[in-house]
């Protein structure tokens, strides 16, 4: 058992405080309106961690910024993410039908098993809704539109790669 303890702890080691700047470079694109550097930014906020082990100042609003801006530029792994941070929040009823309606509009940008678990997830947590919080997150996502960033606008039309 003792054998067993030892690797795990060697699988997670302890954080390190020094970082090696990748979060002040997603910062920077996140800044100029890059989707992709605004949702990773959101994740690394919510995690607290960056993919190297180094610790970041991140904090939920942090996140929920970040992966909001990602989001509306249409990224469904933004979309998504930030979902799952509403469906965990602290005021479950709003934030719950937020969620809802954010897992709805992801559905329609992903494809097999994404878009299954985006509708599982919406499934599950409407089944704790009003039928008017269902019929808000429905309207949500029927309305949604993406709005593109002015990097985004300037270059060109979207490529969306994320799935």
């Amino acid at each position: 058992m003792a054998r067993h303890q030892l690797r795990s702890s060697a699988s997670f080691p302890e954080p390190r405080a020094k970082s090696d700047g990748v979060e002040k470079r997603l910062l920077e694109a996140a800044e100029a309106g890059d989707a992709l550097a605004q949702c990773n930014l959101g994740i690394l906020y919510d995690n607290g961690l960056d993919d190297n082990g180094y610790v970041v100042e991140g904090s939920r609003p942090e996140a929920v910024r970040w992966l909001l801006a990602a989001a509306e530029q249409g990224l469904p792994r933004a979309q998504v993410k930030l979902a799952e941070l509403y469906a965990d929040g602290a005021n479950p009823s709003d934030s719950r039908a937020t969620a809802c309606g954010w897992f709805l509009v992801a559905a329609t940008g992903l494809r097999g098993i994404h878009r299954h678990n985006a509708r599982y997830e919406y499934e599950r947590i409407a089944s704790h809704l009003t039928p008017a919080q269902i019929a808000e997150a429905r309207r949500f996502a029927r309305d949604w539109a993406p709005t593109r960033s002015k990097e985004a606008a300037d270059s060109g039309p979207p490529g969306n790669s994320d799935e």
